[in-house]
């Protein structure tokens, strides 16, 4: 078994480019609309809805476009991304407004990393 895709959801596109093409490095590959009758039979919501998909040669992500003010509400559920250089990764995360929670793990010099982007979901970096 292998994943396909993660999904998430953020308030713009722009929002979304500025996290998953500017700070991850992906690629924006489609766009496309999911009408409101196939929204409801997945989700249970009658609304047409917008999604991106980016990408890169490991991994996919669908975001799903609220355009709303709306936050993630779950504060647990989270994506673990595994990066090449972490602290430039932090680094550049923190110039670009990014919430970076860094934890130093017990007795070691190693710390437990996450951003938190602008809708509140959260991604572990390993």
């Amino acid at each position: 078994m292998r994943i396909d895709h993660i999904a998430v959801a953020s308030n713009s596109e722009n929002s979304s480019d500025k996290f998953f093409i500017d700070l991850l490095g992906l690629r924006k590959v489609r766009t496309f609309i999911v009408n409101e009758n196939l929204m409801e039979k997945f989700f249970g919501v009658k609304k047409e809805q917008e999604i991106i998909r980016y990408s890169d040669e490991k991994i996919d992500i669908e975001v799903f476009i609220t355009k709303d003010n709306s936050n993630v509400k779950d504060i647990f559920t989270h994506s673990c991304l595994i990066i090449e250089d972490r602290d430039r990764l932090v680094s550049k995360a923190r110039l670009m407004g990014y919430d970076v929670i860094k934890v130093p793990r017990e007795n070691s010099d190693i710390y437990y990393l996450f951003i938190k982007d602008s809708y509140g979901n959260l991604y572990e970096i390993k």
